[in-house]
């Protein structure tokens, strides 16, 4: 079985495009295909798919959160004296309260209390769903709550998650549709995978982000290669990355996809590109791109 991470140095790429594309088309080539949104702050690669049936559902609790006992509280304030980040808060008149948004978990009220009103106990962190999607495969994605963090424990819950159903399943591959950038939840997303697909556009801003992300991917030393979206926007940058790609950081390159708006109404379709026309610009060189990985892998 093969993990692939479809990956980006920034947002607005095009990243679920391709993934959403390369799961439907290895599918319909009679792969056993897995899916997995990895981007749990805002995950929409079921929505490219077109949605589906949840099957299971499962509250994640990673976060520690202060909690006030109302009837041992004697409203003294030292635990707003100390709390580092102001989420202790005590009304005229009233017990003290946590401000959830705010509480870190560190524990500090719990050591000044003097009657024991204050503890620190998990809290939900954000939720995981399986979902069958209408193409016939499954895919895990993972919800962050809203204000919470630790965004990181959840991708690593979500993919850990996606490899025992994958393998349950049989399946042939697992497509990863990680988060943009290069923090905590891109690691967490590609670390052991198989390969990184790093999606790009001939935008300056797009190379140098795509430099910090091949950092990251050459340091587990992972194989990958990268996919430059919206071409013909800059034919300079894009042979640019072409060479860098190739030459300096020894990734392959696996294809361009032209500027086609058939894809924004693919998206508006919730259909992959290569369901809504299989026949747009776009759609025969995400499957010509697909053909060059499965030739690679």
């Amino acid at each position: 079985m093969k993990e692939i991470v479809v990956a980006s140095g920034k947002g607005g790429t095009g990243k679920t495009t391709v993934a959403s594309s390369l799961a439907f088309y290895l599918s319909l080539k009679g792969l056993r295909v897995f899916a997995a949104d990895a981007d749990v702050d805002a995950p929409d690669l079921l929505l490219a798919l077109g949605g589906g049936r949840t099957v299971v559902s499962m509250d994640v609790e990673a976060s520690n959160k202060a909690i006030v006992d109302s009837e041992r509280c004697i409203s003294c304030g030292k635990c707003v004296e100390v709390c580092p980040f102001g989420a202790m808060v005590l009304p005229v008149g009233g017990n003290a309260v946590v401000a959830e948004l705010m509480c870190e978990g560190c524990g500090v009220c719990t050591l000044v209390c003097p009657t024991k009103a204050v503890e620190i106990k998990k809290a939900k962190t954000g939720v995981i769903n399986v979902v069958e999607t209408k193409h016939g495969f499954l895919c895990v994605t993972g919800r962050l709550k809203f204000g919470e963090h630790n965004s990181g424990h959840l991708v690593a819950s979500v993919r850990n998650l996606a490899r025992r159903k994958a393998q349950d399943a049989g399946s042939d591959v697992i497509i990863v549709d990680a988060a943009p950038g290069i923090g905590c939840p891109v690691i967490a997303s590609i670390t052991g995978a198989d390969y990184v697909i790093a999606v790009t556009e001939p935008t300056p801003a797009a190379k140098r982000n795509l430099e910090r992300l091949s950092r990251i991917v050459n340091h587990f030393g992972i194989s990958a290669g990268v996919v430059i979206n919206k071409s013909g926007l800059s034919v300079g940058i894009e042979e640019s990355i072409k060479d860098w790609a190739l030459n300096e950081i020894g990734f392959h390159f696996l294809g361009e996809i032209p500027v086609d708006y058939e894809v924004v109404k693919a998206l508006v379709q919730m259909k992959p590109v290569i369901e809504f026309n299989p026949s747009a610009r776009a759609s025969k060189s995400l499957i010509k791109i697909t053909e060059h990985l499965v030739d690679l892998l």
